[in-house]
């Protein structure tokens, strides 16, 4: 059976700015809003995705940072979208909103894969314009 591969976007909502230390990138400064993650999961995305929303587990990705513990970003949202597009989504949203540079990003060359969007206004703009170029999720 072939794997099929897919991507997914987590939106997460950051309460407080603040600088948290994120594995090898160091401290990184994170404004309070929404941030837009892109990941990919194979035939596994569900279950990635899944992952990401549970408060306590092992940090294994930049991501694990930003969604484990009491001061996490919370998740409020995900989308997945069929197919190997995880960096040209990440290259879609680094047009459009502001990147967060190298993180989620250390295996392919794309600027970054978490992106602040801010406001619900530039997420809903961003998104929508994303499911124009890629179908709905």
């Amino acid at each position: 059976m072939k794997m099929v591969r897919s991507a997914y976007l987590l939106v997460l909502y950051n309460q407080n700015a603040r600088t948290k230390t994120i594995g090898s990138l160091g401290p990184v400064r994170f404004k309070r809003g929404l941030y837009i993650y892109v990941g990919s999961g194979g035939s596994n995305v569900l279950k990635r995705v899944k992952r990401h929303l549970k408060a306590t587990k092992p940090k294994r990705w930049h991501i694990d940072y930003l969604t484990t513990g009491p001061r996490r970003m919370k998740p409020v949202d995900s989308y997945i979208f069929p197919g190997d597009v995880e960096c040209r989504l990440a290259r879609f949203l680094d047009k459009r909103l502001e990147t967060i540079r190298k993180f989620g990003s250390s295996d392919c060359g794309c600027k970054g894969h978490l992106f602040y969007a801010g406001e619900i206004s530039s997420f809903r703009q961003a998104f929508d314009e994303l499911v124009r170029r890629f179908g709905k999720p």
